[in-house]
């Protein structure tokens, strides 16, 4: 098999770099989203509680921003599993099916790790399982 060409070089250099500027953007939201919801004012919270039920609440608000950052976590991961796959040579392949994943799909969601028929399917999956 040959080597990949001088194009495809370029076009995965670019998608890295897209990535890493996306993880980067993506880890200031959440030190913002952290700083501003539990900031240095966890601690003063925490040490004025008077009770365990004023504890409770302090630990409920800060679970809660937490909680609030899921999605941005989620991402996170897909974009380091997405550069796994570039390191690896699996980058563009749907990891069911082996296929290759389209790259106006790609170009959308550079972290894709499913073609568009793989991924549907996992949809339905969960939406039957979730019921």
């Amino acid at each position: 098999m040959a080597g990949p060409t001088t194009a495809t070089t370029k076009r995965l250099a670019e998608v890295k770099e897209r990535l890493l500027d996306r993880k980067k953007a993506l880890w200031l939201e959440v030190k913002d989203q952290l700083k501003s919801s539990i900031g240095d004012g966890y601690q003063e919270m925490l040490s004025t509680a008077r009770d365990e039920e004023d504890q409770a609440t302090v630990s409920l608000m800060a679970e809660t921003s937490l909680t609030l950052l899921g999605p941005k976590r989620q991402e996170l991961e897909a974009i380091e599993e997405a550069l796994l796959r570039l390191e690896n040579g699996a980058y563009g392949l749907c990891d069911i099916c082996g296929q290759p994943i389209q790259p106006k799909r790609l170009e959308i969601m550079p972290e894709a790790s499913l073609c568009r028929d793989c991924a549907s399917q996992r949809e339905k999956l969960a939406k039957a399982t979730a019921r």
